[in-house]
């Protein structure tokens, strides 16, 4: 597999990530009707996904016999849960609710929240040991640990930007989730594609 596409591919899982906590903290925002929460319930989900997606994929990156398929898979995993969370956005507010007249309703909101974002963040959060596996050499791992995460980091700070400016105006907050879950399954679908090219 060409290492350049590899960063290529984890620069742009970096700004599919930002886009989507900007346009679902905007979706949230019109469910719950406060930013701090929803950005603050986000944030802290996304981080908790983070570490955790890093933790439990640790031993399955290492012991993997394709960690580049297993990384293909994870994107494409991101962008099919990135059409049921729309689903999941449209049903919330029926749900909700019935709930508002609750005591502790900021600790529901938070609970609500987490379980639903939960799993996209963990996948991203696996996609450091996984993409690490397929793209560090050990003898220049300070190098390529850099490189990795200069270009995740660049198409982090490119997504929030490109989100805010572009394409939320442009597009709306409904189309750009779906176009940045048609990349994250192009990416994937490329990455498995070349892998069997270059096994044949």
């Amino acid at each position: 597999m060409n290492r350049k596409i590899l960063l290529w591919t984890f620069a742009i899982s970096g700004f599919t990530a930002l886009v989507y906590e900007i346009v679902w903290s905007r979706q949230l925002q019109l469910i719950f009707g406060s930013t701090v929460y929803a950005v603050s319930t986000i944030l802290t989900t996304f981080f908790v996904g983070f570490s955790l997606g890093s933790y439990l994929f640790r031993n399955v990156a290492d012991n993997s016999k394709n960690p580049v398929k297993l990384f293909a898979l994870i994107q494409i995993g991101i962008g099919l849960y990135a059409v049921i969370i729309l689903w999941l956005f449209k049903i919330l507010p029926s749900f909700y609710i019935h709930l508002t007249n609750i005591p502790g309703i900021q600790f529901i909101q938070f609970l609500l929240l987490f379980l639903i974002i939960i799993t996209p963040a963990t996948l991203f959060g696996a996609t450091w040991p996984v993409i690490s596996k397929s793209y560090i050499d050990y003898e220049k791992l300070g190098k390529d640990t850099g490189r990795l995460y200069a270009f995740n980091s660049f198409g982090s700070f490119l997504g929030p930007l490109a989100a805010g400016f572009v394409l939320v105006p442009i597009l709306g907050i409904i189309k750009t989730s779906l176009l940045m879950a048609l990349i994250n399954i192009i990416i994937g679908t490329i990455l498995i594609s070349r892998g069997k090219k270059n096994e044949n």
